[in-house]
């Protein structure tokens, strides 16, 4: 563990910028596309969901550049995030267990599916 610590790659801390009217407006239409994104999944409106989620993606990525943020790290983080998931999901499922009772054992049992 002690050799790969050195070699973790830890996030600057985050300098926040002063509030213009174009950070401010752009704050605000990140806000208004998520929560667009969020009405159009309940509604079941699919067209709207799959817009307003590149809206709200093309918005997103202009606040990166403003704030100096490499997309590179980002998607890195969301890649380590759904690699952590699958190694916790393959743990909650080996493949050599054994059924007492009818039900599959499980030695090691995840108990959500959010990602970490």
């Amino acid at each position: 563990m002690q050799r790969i610590i050195p070699h973790m790659v830890y996030s600057r801390p985050h300098v926040v910028p002063p509030l213009t009217p174009k950070r401010k407006d752009l704050y605000l239409q990140v806000g208004q596309h998520a929560t667009g994104c969020t009405t159009a999944f309940i509604d079941g409106r699919r067209a709207d969901l799959v817009r307003e989620s590149a809206l709200f993606l093309h918005t997103l990525a202009s606040l990166w550049e403003q704030d100096a943020v490499d997309d590179t790290d980002v998607w890195t983080e969301l890649l380590r995030r759904v690699e952590v998931s699958d190694l916790l999901h393959k743990l909650n499922q080996p493949p050599h267990r054994k059924k007492k009772n009818g039900h599959p054992s499980r030695p090691w049992r995840v108990t959500t599916s959010k990602l970490p």
